[in-house]
């Protein structure tokens, strides 16, 4: 018994080097073939299937990830960072599912309360599920909380721009690009900020245009569908009391010419 435990923690720790190297593929084909043993300590299967659901998770495996992390969710209930993740593998994947994301980043603030990103994800996943008023609120309470940790800050500015928020995302980026000066990942942010101004504007703009033109194209529908244009036309060399030539001549609405129409050969 005691061989076979040596040899599965020498197969962890032989894993966990080779995802530290980067080859995350290999690493986790030999964590599930660990993983699937009987006799695997329960603390090692903890810590598996979460480095598992992790690295599935960077490999855009998403429902290989959700499975690990509910698998380790199971083993340690009280594990918040196991809840995050699990809310990631659901906001993340293309086909799946906000509500759910929003649950497990729920559990995870409720299992730790000071871990202010986790605070900011569940905010963020309340406004895509149509609970703006509260996510905003959350996201806005995290980005105030931890103005320079620029993982909050990311997370809760584009939950912002996302909900048109911009005023809201511009004063939290201004006190964040303060407190940390020249940061890269900050200015980027800003620069999308600004775009996002501006397109919206934009948008309102044109809409308010759209809007004016068919305010006047109805007063020409109630009126009918004949418009008199105001061409002037010269017609003698008279002329009216003030001097000044104006159009005579009647007003003529072209009619199709059907009798014009000829029968081909090709018709026939």
């Amino acid at each position: 018994m005691s061989r076979t435990l040596t040899l599965i923690q020498t197969g962890w720790e032989s894993i966990r080097a080779i995802a530290e190297n980067g080859r995350k593929a290999d690493a986790l084909a030999q964590l599930e073939l660990l993983l699937a043993r009987p006799d695997v300590p329960a603390d090692i299967a903890t810590e598996g299937h979460q480095l598992a659901g992790t690295i599935a998770l960077d490999l855009g495996r998403f429902a290989t990830a959700r499975r690990h992390l509910k698998a380790a969710a199971g083993f340690d209930v009280t594990e918040a960072r196991t809840r995050y993740l699990a809310g990631r593998a659901w906001e993340e994947d293309p086909e799946g599912c906000d509500r759910k994301a929003a649950v497990a980043f729920r559990k995870a603030t409720l299992l730790d309360g000071t871990n202010l990103l986790y605070r900011a994800a569940f905010g963020r996943a309340a406004a895509r599920c149509g609970q703006v008023r509260r996510g905003v609120c959350e996201m806005l309470a995290a980005a105030e909380q931890a103005p320079g940790d620029v993982t909050v800050i990311r997370v809760a500015v584009g939950g912002l721009l996302e909900m048109g928020k911009l005023g809201k995302a511009r004063g939290i980026l201004a006190k964040a690009m303060f407190l940390r000066p020249g940061h890269r990942e900050l200015t980027n942010t800003w620069e999308r900020t600004k775009f996002e101004t501006a397109r919206l504007t934009q948008r309102r703009t044109a809409k308010t245009r759209e809007n004016t033109r068919y305010a006047q194209d109805a007063q020409f529908a109630r009126d009918g569908d004949r418009v008199l244009l105001p061409f002037v036309r010269i017609a003698d060399g008279t002329g009216t009391a003030s001097g000044a030539s104006v159009r005579t001549d009647t007003v003529s609405f072209p009619r199709p010419h059907f009798d014009r129409l000829r029968i081909s050969k090709l018709d026939r």
